[in-house]
């Protein structure tokens, strides 16, 4: 999955925390949203380059996506750095690889699947990758792309606001036993 646990490197009791929290900030936003896949497993252990990893994997095979199914996959992917400016009012870099995922989907949303104002085009490029286009055409989907990463972001903030409680109880559980599983995170997540 994600590789071995890496022992190799200290990691501070202060960046566990932001690990921890940027975890299942993920956690709970992947749980918030209509048509999100279902969580596995949450863990701030550092395996291969992954400091921490929060696991979802579907109920089923699926061949398609709906729009509402990729802007939930990019808020969930928003919610660690959501977190991080939450508790501790600043971000991090660990934030870099969900910037990354979030960009591309939202990327594909709007220049392969025909998902945002701009309407049904198709800009793949050629075997190369280049793409010819205006720079008008450009900029309007460098915007369209922002817009559905911002909106996810905001999504996620949205979230993790109001259920910062349980964000905070969930994440201080993980910094102690750091691994839950899908069952033990809803327990904690739904209780009343």
């Amino acid at each position: 999955m994600a590789g071995p646990e890496r022992k190799s490197r200290m990691i501070t009791e202060a960046e566990k925390a932001i690990i921890a929290y940027h975890e299942v900030g993920h956690a709970i936003v992947m749980r918030s949203m209509p048509n999100a896949d279902p969580v596995q497993k949450v863990s701030a252990i550092a395996r291969g380059m992954a400091l921490g990893i929060t696991v979802q994997s579907p109920s089923e095979d699926r061949y398609l996506m709906r729009r509402s199914e990729l802007l939930s996959k990019m808020a969930g992917a928003m919610g660690g750095r959501a977190a991080e400016e939450i508790i501790f009012g600043d971000i991090t870099t660990g934030a870099s690889q969900d910037i990354e995922y979030v960009s591309s989907i939202a990327r594909r949303m709007v220049c392969e699947f025909g998902m945002s104002p701009l309407g049904n085009v198709l800009l793949k490029g050629d075997a190369e990758g280049n793409v010819t286009m205006s720079s008008e055409m450009a900029s309007r989907i460098d915007r369209e792309v922002s817009v559905l990463i911002d909106q996810a972001y905001e999504t996620a903030l949205r979230i993790l606001r109001e259920k910062q409680e349980k964000l905070m109880l969930i994440s201080e559980h993980l910094i102690q036993v750091e691994t839950i599983d899908g069952e033990e995170l809803d327990r904690m997540l739904f209780a009343a």
